[in-house]
């Protein structure tokens, strides 16, 4: 049967890539069934590339030219999809400017770097170690292979774990953005110079550079302030003509046949062709974010990672002394230097946090991957090592989430889902009134102590500080707060406490009113969502008009009902269908947001992770669906 399937895949390259695909399709069934080790999906893939080698097949499989190009396009879609992942709004460098008598608060951004340095230099440490040892060829590379992580890894894991807005999972997530950013150009750098010697050509990478500067404010420029072309791009992002989808797809491939020009790492060129899509897209855009990542992962990325599992060399891992010898040295440099560079976190978090935080920067799969695949290219790496490498990756990214989620397991957090309104002025006042009718928890923060008077006054918790300036006065109430409602009177200021609850703090959901329709796109280049009465207005009407129940189900707090919005986090609901759980008395489900769409859902809908539901029902029945969406599923 092997012969067989050996000799009609030599001959077709069509039966090797359904074989492929066949795996990338069976892979994510199989590891949905382990319930008590969450083994991610590319640790899935890189197995089946295993067992294929392992029963005969590696061979034919490693000479398909077809396979070689679709595998080496993965990587490079794959780096695509890690830039569109960095929110370079993230990236706040504002100081702390509280009284001298607080305690410093050391930025996200402070910390995050901090932690990259420490990295870098335990890193380079270890390669010229193991360079001494004669275990390595090459010790910046060795060095530079060590520093990378795993940022695929660590925005989902956080994001379970209810993190991810909060100011320790900020700290973690920056460190793993610069972490994979500073890596990808140090590496593109080291390439060019190992291909070429420290020449003038060398230096042709910084041209990229130039390249994503210009492209990025054309993109500015053309798509986003232009009107006749905003209206023509939205008029073709039809089922069929996609302008978008291939518009971003053209932007890849010119970056990075831009970088093969330069002598540049193609990866480094699909990388900020991606940060250019994530600089240039706005909260309507997310739909275009999914479709590219169905595209990548759902078709070309599994390819690569199970051609990574075909030609792993295992028989030169178990040949050689010293590749057996690197593969513990590896394993155990990859924790322990995450792990102690994490202990900067201390300046700002507990010692178990710390730790925590360290063991899930540990995780380390796409870019060590492509790494010390490049390092074999070159001939830098051998291929015992690459095999050693991607043996240690496969383990790292396997442990890091478990060893994370038990330090900090989501019992330890408050369920308290605090609503926050900036500015206690009467619009702010009624907001939070509207707030409090809804039985939600209200803070009410306002820089002036008359206001803050007025406000305890309709006995409501008050904190006086300012937000746009990091008081710490103002940061304990920050913890548990899950929304920002924005309402001050003055723009410029509402557009600075914005500014810095998404860039320093990481708030998802920043809420504000804008009187300015011109001033929309800057508070949405943020990613804050805007109410202005001239824009949404006539929507909001128009919606009454179909819908005349809906404003007294919006206005009303003395009707026991309520509409709220709910994200699925709970993984035993995952991949369920709806009709498959009872919903708790008159609660309803009414809309469905998946990756930027809005879709009516039924009985047959299937609910996936990161799901958004809007249910209406009772306050009793509310807080039961609630509970059923985010912690145990009967």
């Amino acid at each position: 049967m092997i012969t067989y399937l050996t000799k009609i895949t030599h001959e077709s390259p069509f039966i090797a890539l359904l074989i492929i695909l066949l795996l990338a399709a069976i892979v994510p069934v199989i590891v949905s069934r382990f319930k008590k080790i969450t083994v991610p999906i590319v640790v899935g893939e890189i197995l089946a590339g295993i067992l294929l080698g392992v029963i005969g097949l590696k061979p034919v499989l490693s000479d398909q030219p077809v396979l070689e190009f679709l595998a080496e396009f993965g990587l490079v879609f794959l780096m695509f999809l890690s830039g569109m992942e960095i929110d370079f709004s993230s990236l706040g460098i504002s100081g702390s400017r509280g009284h001298k008598s607080q305690k410093r608060q050391w930025s996200p951004i402070a910390l995050a770097l901090m932690s990259f340095a420490a990295t870098l230099l335990m890193s380079a440490g270890v390669g010229w170690l193991m360079y001494r040892m004669d275990l390595v060829r090459n010790p910046v590379m060795m060095g530079l292979i060590l520093s990378t992580t795993s940022l695929g890894v660590v925005v989902p894991v956080l994001k379970e774990q209810g993190l991810i807005g909060g100011r320790f999972g900020q700290t973690v997530l920056l460190a793993a953005l610069i972490a994979d950013f500073a890596t990808m150009l140090l590496i593109t750098v080291e390439v060019a110079i190992l291909s070429t010697g420290l020449t003038f050509e060398t230096l042709l990478v910084l041209v990229l550079f130039v390249a994503f500067f210009f492209a990025y404010r054309f993109g500015v420029l053309f798509f986003n302030r232009i009107k006749a072309v905003r209206r023509v791009m939205e008029e073709l992002s039809s089922a069929t003509a996609q302008i978008k989808i291939r518009m971003a797809i053209v932007l890849m491939l010119l970056f990075v046949a831009f970088s093969e020009l330069l002598g540049a790492e193609i990866i480094l060129g699909s990388f900020l062709a991606g940060v250019i899509i994530s600089l240039l897209r706005t909260p309507d855009d997310d739909h275009i974010i999914g479709q590219l990542e169905t595209i990548g992962y759902g078709f070309i990325i599994p390819i690569f990672f199970i051609k990574v599992g075909v030609d792993l060399n295992f028989s030169a891992l178990f040949a050689s002394s010293n590749a057996l010898l690197v593969m513990p040295i590896l394993l155990v440099a990859a924790f322990l230097i995450k792990i102690l560079a994490g202990q900067v976190f201390r300046f700002s978090f507990s010692l178990k946090e710390s730790i925590a935080g360290g063991i899930l920067l540990s995780s380390r799969l796409s870019l060590i991957i492509a790494a010390v695949a490049i390092g074999a290219r070159l001939g830098v790496i051998s291929e015992s090592v690459n095999a050693a490498v991607i043996v240690v990756a496969v383990i790292s990214v396997t442990l890091s989430p478990l060893l994370f989620n038990r330090l900090m397991p989501r019992g330890e957090r408050a369920a308290r889902r605090i609503k926050l309104v900036a500015g206690a002025s009467e619009l702010g006042l009624q907001v939070a009134r509207h707030l409090r009718d809804h039985d939600e928890e209200v803070i009410v923060i306002s820089p002036d102590e008359l206001h803050a008077k007025k406000a305890r006054e309709q006995g409501f918790e008050v904190v006086v500080g300012r937000l746009e300036e990091q008081d710490p006065a103002i940061e304990p109430a920050l913890e548990n707060a899950d929304s920002l409602l924005v309402a001050y009177s003055d723009e410029q200021l509402n557009y600075e406490v914005c500014r810095t609850a998404r860039i320093v703090y990481g708030f998802k959901n920043v809420i504000t009113h804008v009187s300015d329709p011109q001033l929309v796109p800057r508070f949405r280049q943020l990613g804050v969502r805007t109410m202005n009465t001239v824009l949404d207005l006539a929507s909001l009407l128009a919606l009454l008009g179909r819908n005349p129940s809906i404003y007294d189900l919006l206005m009303s707090a003395d009707d026991d009902k309520e509409l709220i919005q709910i994200e699925i986090e709970n993984e035993l609901c995952f991949n369920r269908k709806l009709r498959d759980l009872v919903l708790p008395g008159d609660a309803l489900v009414v809309s469905l947001r998946r990756n930027g769409d809005l879709l009516v859902p039924h009985g047959n809908t299937q609910l996936s992770r990161g799901d958004e539901l809007t249910i209406v029902g009772s306050l009793d029945c509310i807080d039961t669906a609630r509970q059923l969406f985010r912690g145990p599923c009967e």
